[in-house]
């Protein structure tokens, strides 16, 4: 039984890992589509995976052990992470009570060993990036903790897997949270992952970078790692949004499940559309949009609290 329930558990993790190139793919192909071109086909970040991985691996010259450690604790930390979320009934590998707080500091210690590896080159463009990406972090975390946070405050759970599955649609409530809270955590998705009107991903002027920047000498192996765990990234934070319609796996779990792979889908189609029809924003007004949606998830709590009384 023990076995079961641990082979269980890892199905959300492969689901994860195993989707997530053909995620960004599904973005990239409808982005084209957008834009009157016929693109490159959804498989084509796992062809991009297996092209860097047969590939050499070269370090400047300045760079230390740090280099060589960096993408691999980043990509552990990313897989760590992954197995804490839920996804319909299934509960996660990695699912305990606090696991909240882990979580959020999971994605954080593989931004933390990005940012030293960019800075352990020694390039003044790689510098750039990595100071650009700790201090929108700052903007970002909070949009998470008051987003999940106000609903595990009010339900009285602290693991994610409790915290999704506390949300009812018995009451306008709880719908009027789904709404808010995935309007924030997708700000919030665009924000980590790096996505316009942020970060532009397919970009090359260092000047405009904040993710890419910071691994412009990276290759072979070192970029398959970096690269890998942006798709994963992207993935966890669409299934972060995505369970949010958990309530409806609780009564049907075929059912949940299919709005689950909708609910994927459509924002594979919003992340599009947004990147095809919004500029990048100027860098001086990336923290205005980030307290904007902190905004919006404190009005979350708020919600909770005068419901309350």
């Amino acid at each position: 039984m023990d076995i079961l329930l641990n082979f269980q558990g890892l199905l959300p993790f492969f689901f994860i890992i195993g989707i997530s190139p053909l995620l960004v793919g599904l973005v990239n192909k409808q982005k084209a589509l957008l834009t009157g071109r016929i693109g490159a086909p959804v498989w084509q970040p796992y062809y991009d995976l297996l092209r860097l991985s047969r590939k050499e691996t070269i370090y400047a010259t300045t760079a230390s052990f740090v280099s060589r450690l960096a993408p691999v604790v980043s990509f552990s930390a990313i897989l760590i992470s992954s197995l804490m979320l839920p996804i319909g009934y299934v509960r996660p590998l990695l699912s305990f009570n606090g696991d909240i707080i882990v979580f959020a500091y999971l994605l954080g210690l593989a931004r933390f060993f990005q940012i030293l590896g960019a800075m352990d080159i020694g390039s003044s463009f790689e510098g750039m990036g990595a100071a650009r990406e700790a201090t929108f972090a700052v903007f970002a975390e909070p949009i998470y903790f008051f987003t999940l946070g106000s609903l595990a405050f009010i339900s009285g759970h602290t693991s994610i897997y409790d915290i999704y599955h506390s949300i009812r649609l018995d009451n306008p409530t709880s719908i009027v949270f789904i709404i808010v809270s995935s309007i924030s955590a997708f700000f919030l998705m665009i924000t980590e992952c790096s996505r316009m009107p942020i970060d532009d991903p397919t970009t090359h002027l260092e000047l405009t970078m904040i993710h890419e920047v910071m691994i412009l000498d990276n290759s072979g192996i070192d970029l398959f790692l970096y690269q890998y765990s942006s798709y994963i990234k992207i993935m966890i934070y669409a299934v972060y949004e995505a369970s949010f319609f958990n309530p409806f796996s609780m009564q049907n779990h075929w059912l949940g499940f299919s709005i689950f792979l909708i609910v994927l889908v459509l924002l594979t189609t919003l992340l599009a559309w947004v990147e095809t029809m919004i500029a990048r924003f100027k860098m001086k007004s990336i923290p205005q949009y980030l307290l904007f949606a902190t905004a919006i998830g404190i009005l979350n709590l708020l919600i909770y609290t005068f419901v309350r009384q």
